[in-house]
């Protein structure tokens, strides 16, 4: 659980956090019967215009695309904690629980969740899957209740590896052809403005 105040512009700021992190990973085989994870109210549109301009589409990333920020002038993509002092993402570190202290480092007050429960209020849920070795991915979920996704610096797409409508990013077909991010780590729900970025480091 999360204890929450309110500014007086209504913006929400933690002052003390007792959270889900002690939620155990995913596995292929969990078993979720709702088809849609329930809406905090804060999460974002599905905005092609935005994120597939000239000056952002090769600079973000997935990462980028489910913490929700354009930096101006990035000159590199964002990776999962380096903001917050760890090293470059490999083939040896690439894994569900160091995605998972990457995470709550850059995003303070985030925090795993269940698909069916809904965030709090200010949060909305991501999900990431590795093709362990070779990449990572994150999927963001819309107003819509459906998901959407940043392959890498290609346009953004709220269809999976069949092309259909993203419902659970965790039962979609998750094989891109080059990719496959048959491992599932986590949902989490992050607040946007709560984000460490890259800006200070590469503008």
């Amino acid at each position: 659980m999360i204890k929450q105040n309110l500014k007086k512009n209504n913006q929400p700021y933690l002052f003390r956090i007792k959270n889900n992190n002690d939620i155990p990973l995913l596995t292929k085989q969990k078993k979720i019967t709702k088809e849609f994870s329930p809406l905090s109210g804060a999460e974002t549109k599905y905005e092609p215009q935005k994120w597939n301009h000239p000056d952002i589409i090769s600079s973000h990333n997935c990462y980028s695309y489910a913490m929700g920020h354009v930096l101006n002038k990035l000159t590199d993509k964002a990776q999962p904690g380096f903001s917050s002092g760890f090293n470059y993402v490999n083939d040896t570190n690439m894994t569900c629980k160091n995605f998972k202290k990457r995470l709550l480092k850059d995003n303070p007050g985030s925090y795993i969740e269940n698909f069916e429960n809904r965030c709090l209020d200010g949060f909305y849920k991501v999900f990431l899957a590795l093709d362990v070795g070779n990449d990572y991915h994150w999927w963001k979920q819309d107003d819509t209740r459906y998901w959407s996704h940043k392959p890498g610096a290609t346009e953004i797409s709220k269809l999976d590896g069949n092309k259909q409508l993203i419902k659970n990013p965790l039962k979609s077909s998750r094989n891109f052809g080059v990719r496959n991010y048959d491992k599932p780590c986590f949902y989490a729900c992050v607040h946007s403005d709560l984000t460490r970025t890259l800006e200070d480091i590469f503008n």
